[in-house]
């Protein structure tokens, strides 16, 4: 086999705000919750955002807060609404084409999200299927959510034998820069997602891009 300089490294990606672009898909499961709960109140887009970035979980506590105490039954609730209204989501331009090009390359590539595991996998086969990523690897309640590094680390890292010094990590957030500094991976963040830039900067990251296929020109 000829040695492809490109093998060894890898690049390992968070799905909302940096893969594919699901806000309408969070925003519309929020108010079909509250719909069914009978709170009488729509959330729009602007600030279902604010709530993204630490898992359904806190997602949907964020959103609750000022209406109503938590339950895990609503929580339940609101999983059955997650999984029915997801894939209205649409993936960002230049990612796949990105994607495919990084494949053909020889890049080992994996998605690491907060986003409900069985949900994940179904969004990425429907959205993503010309990609063959290594790790499909979403929220599994036995561990914390990111900026955590444990799940990265021992179901992917480890798991794979890794070599830390080649890895990246690309999100869009400032859970997705603390994450990969937690990790020891280099740190791309989109500009175009659902993070705070203030707190984007404050991450320091290794780089900042507008456009998902300035990574080809970093990796």
């Amino acid at each position: 086999m000829l040695y492809n300089k490109f093998m060894n490294k890898f690049v390992i990606f968070d799905l909302d705000g940096t893969l594919i672009n699901t806000l309408t898909g969070l925003t519309a499961c929020v108010n079909l919750t509250f719909k069914k709960l009978g709170i009488k109140y729509v959330y729009d887009k602007a600030v279902v955002k604010t709530f993204i970035g630490n898992g359904a979980k806190i997602l949907f506590k964020r959103a609750l807060k000022p209406f109503k105490e938590f339950k895990e039954t609503d929580y339940d609730l609101f999983l059955k609404c997650y999984e029915e209204t997801q894939y209205v989501s649409e993936v960002y331009p230049e990612v796949e084409e990105t994607l495919e090009l990084l494949q053909k390359k020889g890049y080992w590539l994996g998605i690491l999200s907060n986003k409900p595991d069985e949900i994940l996998q179904k969004l990425i086969k429907i959205k993503l299927n010309k990609i063959n990523f290594i790790v499909i690897q979403g929220q599994d309640n036995k561990y914390p959510c990111k900026p955590d590094p444990k799940l990265i680390n021992e179901k992917i890292i480890d798991k794979y034998s890794l070599n830390r010094e080649d890895g990246f990590y690309v999100g869009d957030s400032y859970v997705d820069g603390e994450l990969a500094k937690n990790a020891n991976l280099c740190s791309i963040l989109v500009t175009y997602g659902y993070g705070d830039m203030k707190a984007i900067l404050n991450t320091k990251p290794n780089y900042l891009i507008d456009n998902f296929g300035e990574i080809l020109k970093i990796v």
